[in-house]
C-alpha cells in the first residue's frame, strides 16, 4: 500500500529534472497535483506543482504550518532541517 499524499508527507520526485530529490508536500491540490516544497530551490513561498505519479512517498512526515523551531512561523530552514533527518533515519540516501 502506498503511503497517502497529505501535506507535510515526504516525496523523492521519480522524474523530471529535480528526479532523486526529497520535498515535503505543501498542499493537495486534487488527486493528480500537489504542491512541493525542500527548502531551498522550491521554497514555501514558490513551491512546485508537481503530478502525483512522479512521486513516491515515503512513510514520514513533517511539519509544514503552524509554528518552527524559532516559535514564529514554519520557514524554509524548518523544513531542510527536517527534511535532513529524514534523509538520515531513512538511510542517508
Amino acid at each position: 500500500m502506498k503511503a497517502p499524499l497529505e501535506a507535510g508527507r515526504v516525496v523523492c520526485v521519480t522524474r523530471g529534472h529535480d528526479a532523486g530529490s526529497w520535498c515535503a508536500v505543501l498542499q493537495v491540490l486534487d488527486e493528480r497535483m500537489v504542491l512541493l516544497c525542500d527548502g531551498k530551490l522550491r521554497t514555501l513561498e514558490k513551491p512546485k506543482k508537481k503530478q502525483v505519479k512522479h512521486l513516491t512517498a515515503l512513510p514520514y512526515t513533517i511539519p509544514v504550518s503552524g509554528k518552527g523551531g524559532s516559535g514564529g512561523k514554519i520557514a524554509d530552514s524548518d523544513i531542510r532541517k527536517a527534511l535532513k533527518a529524514v534523509k538520515e533515519a531513512y538511510g542517508g540516501h
